[in-house]
């Protein structure tokens, strides 16, 4: 995703900066607009920006109209690059817990979105997010403030095969659930969520594409009783991971079996 405007290197809102400061990302310069530096409701995150030593520069209105539009607060943070997690470390921590539970996109390509899925994703305790590093939305600070803070607490890893991913997740114990409307596909609520998992949601309008629905071992269906034909990704992503902390938080659930998962097209 080209780096072609103001918002691209900063994130912009109270929450989103306070998130981005207590997470330790790698801020450069606090920006605040002059006429909010005694306000009240900024005395903490000046604070923990001074004690993060991270410079504060106190400027005028005009300074905040180059990000085209009012959620900034007067508040920015000048940021480096998202620091995406590598795929090594975050398949050791797959392989650490048995719960892990893993949203995996199939190019996701609207920023707010994957924001959304971010945050929802940290919000249900995941343990990664694993995106295509093409023809996909990336972490950017607009990204970042769609997240609300979310994306500096969430280990995201960049990949150049989603489908090679997915073999390996399978692999280190995880079952590979597509959220999918395609014939086939079975009631989310009719599936075993309580061990290591991944989700995996497809793109805007397209959804799964047919390689990455060959690599999950069954195909959730979110049944809908409207005229609207699918939900977004990041709702569907949030109905499935809020079923699976149902389950896990469901001591005297009734078991379910999984079945054997469907042969693999090399």
């Amino acid at each position: 995703m080209a780096r072609n405007s103001a918002d691209d290197d900063t994130i912009t809102g109270i929450h989103p900066v306070a998130e981005a400061i207590a997470a330790g990302e790698s801020i450069e310069r606090l920006l605040i607009g002059a006429h909010r530096e005694r306000d009240p409701a900024l005395r903490s995150l000046i604070d923990a920006a001074r004690t993060a030593n991270i410079p504060i520069a106190f400027e005028r209105d005009e300074a905040f109209r180059r990000f085209g539009h009012d959620r900034h607060q007067h508040v920015a943070a000048v940021v480096k690059p998202f620091e995406y997690a590598p795929w090594g470390d975050v398949r050791a921590a797959v392989k650490a817990d048995e719960n892990a539970l893993v949203v995996a996109l199939d190019h996701v390509e609207d920023p707010h979105n994957l924001g959304a899925i971010l945050r929802n994703a940290e919000a249900a305790g995941s343990t990664a997010v694993v995106i295509p590093d093409r023809r996909s939305a990336s972490v950017t600070p607009a990204v970042r403030r769609a997240a609300a803070g979310a994306a500096s607490h969430m280990r995201v890893a960049s990949v150049p095969n989603l489908a090679r991913i997915l073999e390996d997740l399978k692999a280190d114990g995880c079952w590979v659930y597509g959220l999918s409307t395609a014939g086939g596909a079975v009631p989310y609520t009719q599936m075993d969520y309580t061990g290591r998992c991944v989700f995996v949601v497809g793109s805007e309008g397209k959804g799964l594409s047919r390689l990455i629905a060959e690599r999950c071992d069954r195909l959730a269906l979110i049944p809908l009783r409207g005229k609207v034909a699918s939900l977004n990704a990041s709702s569907a992503a949030a109905i499935a991971l809020f079923e699976a902390l149902r389950q896990r938080a469901h001591t005297n659930r009734v078991a379910y079996e999984k079945p054997a998962p469907p042969a693999v097209n090399p």
